[in-house]
């Protein structure tokens, strides 16, 4: 039974300012801009250094954002952003919001007020048009934390481990790539993530602040390799995990080419265990680790971009969800497109949660294929804080 939730009203005292979606008490704001405020809570949580701040708060965050809670001198007290993204699904591009910088003050916490903020960054993310939320719990109790509001852990990695020994040995010949902001760069990592099924889609925007960010990470390390006709074949990103050498990313145009941009990353840490956190795939036997979590906040948006892409698909399914009305309705696929019904009296194929629904739609396809449902793996990865 799931545990009851917001009931829609917010803590004694405190009103949602709908213009800047922030919760305020009474009073006069603290002589600070919202920018720097947010800034001082960050750094107070996350511990990072004020050159990260600096990187992050001039080149990544936006005010329209970032929703808070502050006190009655105007200080924050806690705050949460809603990052807009792509996502590709059933071959289609689809709105995302990224929910990350999770914060609240050290004195503040236990007091229910960032339950308050993801239950509103839930409804806001449904009115500004995304079909889900996603985000990448900082801690594995969090996990749990955030399956409260119906989020499911829909991200999963497959950890492929290589031994220190490891050659990469590749068929073709590569050279590396020496100007890694070049053009070229970008433009085949957003081809390669394009051409993956299931995935956040990045700007060249956001390929720059990864790029920023990957600078300020212990070890952090960017390769890319070409080969003849291909000026940009293969790429990866590391980390320096201690133990061993953590590759969040790895896009290619091949196996080969993926291969060689791990060759690379080697000459940067010879004897070194590899880690790659791959994208889940079926049919591997091998087991998947939680990566992050996604909620669906748009299911007719959703089930419409898969009866779109499945024709043929017929299907009755309920939802029900506690945080959004809207939500709470009969679903009706066929012919290509989905429509509500809430005065259907035939057969239901799912009479499911929105929990249940989103694991359904992000399950493998062997899963989707027993229940007679379009599913189709989902992967987020480059993602900042």
């Amino acid at each position: 039974m799931q545990p009851p939730l917001w009931d829609g009203r917010f803590p004694a005292g405190y009103v949602l300012c709908p213009h800047q979606r922030t919760l305020v008490v009474t009073g006069c704001y603290y002589n600070m801009s919202k920018k720097d405020n947010i800034r001082r809570l960050w750094i107070e949580c996350f511990g990072d250094s004020p050159e990260y701040a600096d990187m992050y708060f001039s080149r990544v965050y936006h005010d329209e954002d970032v929703m808070t809670v502050t006190n009655d001198d105007g200080r924050i007290e806690s705050s949460l952003q809603m990052v807009r993204f792509d996502m590709t699904m059933a071959g289609q591009r689809v709105p995302l919001s990224y929910l990350c910088g999770a914060s609240t003050a050290r004195r503040s916490r236990g007091k229910g007020y960032m339950t308050s903020l993801v239950c509103q960054a839930i409804e806001i993310s449904r009115e500004r048009g995304s079909m889900m939320c996603a985000l990448i719990p900082a801690h594995d109790w969090l996990y749990s934390y955030f399956d409260r509001f119906g989020f499911s852990t829909v991200y999963l990695a497959d950890r492929q481990c290589f031994t220190s020994f490891h050659p990469f040995p590749v068929v073709e010949k590569y050279h590396p790539v020496d100007d890694l902001y070049a053009p070229e760069v970008f433009d085949s990592f957003e081809r390669y993530e394009l051409a993956r099924p299931g995935g956040v889609i990045h700007s060249h925007r956001d390929f720059l602040n990864i790029m920023d960010d990957l600078s300020f990470r212990k070890g952090g390390k960017f390769v890319a390799v070409g080969r003849e006709g291909v000026p940009v074949a293969g790429m990866a990103w590391a980390v320096d995990r201690d133990r061993f050498v953590q590759v969040n990313e790895l896009l290619g145009i091949d196996e080969d080419a993926r291969t060689a941009a791990l060759r690379a990353l080697r000459e940067s840490f010879p004897d070194r265990q590899f880690t790659v956190l791959a994208p889940a795939t079926d049919g591997t036997g091998r087991h998947l680790y939680p990566r992050g979590m996604g909620r669906l906040v748009n299911p007719l948006m959703c089930l419409g971009v898969l009866a779109a892409a499945n024709p043929a698909w017929k299907s009755a399914v309920r939802v029900s969800d506690p945080l959004i009305d809207d939500n709470n309705h009969i679903f009706i696929v066929g012919g290509g497109s989905c429509r509500i019904d809430d005065g259907y009296r035939g057969s239901l194929d799912f009479d499911v949660t929105i929990e249940v629904l989103t694991r359904i739609v992000f399950s493998s396809r062997a899963t989707g294929e027993m229940l007679r449902f379009p599913s189709e793996r989902t992967h987020i990865s480059l993602m900042l804080h």
